[in-house]
C-alpha cells in the first residue's frame, strides 16, 4: 500500500473518531426530560421547575383535543389528540405561562432555572472533579466507539512504519 494511501486511511479514521467524540459529548451533555400529562381538563403538574437545557413533553390523555400554548408566543403545540405528544427544550431561564387554547381555563407554568455553574475551588488544595454523568441516550457508546476508531488509526499508522521482513533496520 503506498504511503499516501496509508496516510489518507489513518486521517480518515482519526476524523471519524473526532466526529464520534463530538457526537458522544453532545449526547451526554443533553438535559433531562420532564413529563406533563394532560388529563381531566388539567395539566399535571400545573407548575414544573426545570433547568435550562431540559425538555418538557406534554402528552394528551384526554378524549378531547388540547394545546399547550405559551401566553407570550414562545411555543405552541397545536392541537394534540388523545395519545399525541409535544416536546419543547427550554434553553433560556425564566417563567413560561401557558394555556390550552380551546379551554383557556386550563393553565400551567414552566419555571426554567439557570444551569448550575461550576463550583469555585476551595482554598487549601485541588478539588476532585465531579465526573458523574447521566446515562442519556448513546453518548457513552459513541465516545467508546470513537476510542476504538482512534486505536485502530494508531495501529494502522504503527503497522505502516514497521520495517518489512528481511530488511535491515539500521
Amino acid at each position: 500500500m503506498p504511503a499516501s494511501t496509508a496516510r489518507r486511511g489513518a486521517l480518515a479514521l482519526l476524523l471519524a473518531a473526532l466526529i464520534l467524540f463530538v457526537l458522544g459529548s453532545l449526547e451526554i451533555a443533553r438535559g433531562a426530560t420532564h413529563a406533563v400529562v394532560i388529563a381531566d381538563f388539567a395539566f399535571s403538574p400545573a407548575t414544573l421547575t426545570i433547568t435550562a437545557g431540559d425538555t418538557v413533553t406534554w402528552t394528551n390523555e384526554d378524549q378531547v383535543a388540547h394545546t399547550a400554548t405559551s401566553t407570550t408566543g414562545a411555543f405552541d403545540s397545536g392541537l394534540l389528540d388523545q395519545g399525541e405528544s409535544f416536546s419543547m427544550t427550554f434553553t433560556t431561564p425564566g417563567t413560561y405561562d401557558y394555556l390550552c387554547t380551546p379551554h383557556p381555563t386550563m393553565t400551567g407554568q414552566i419555571v426554567v432555572q439557570a444551569a448550575p455553574s461550576a463550583p469555585a475551588p476551595t482554598p487549601g488544595g485541588p478539588q476532585v472533579p465531579d465526573v458523574a454523568m447521566r446515562a442519556a441516550g448513546r453518548g457513552a457508546e459513541l465516545v467508546a466507539l470513537g476510542l476504538a476508531v482512534t486505536a485502530a488509526g494508531f495501529l494502522l499508522a504503527l503497522r505502516r512504519h514497521r520495517p518489512a521482513p528481511g530488511s535491515s533496520a539500521g
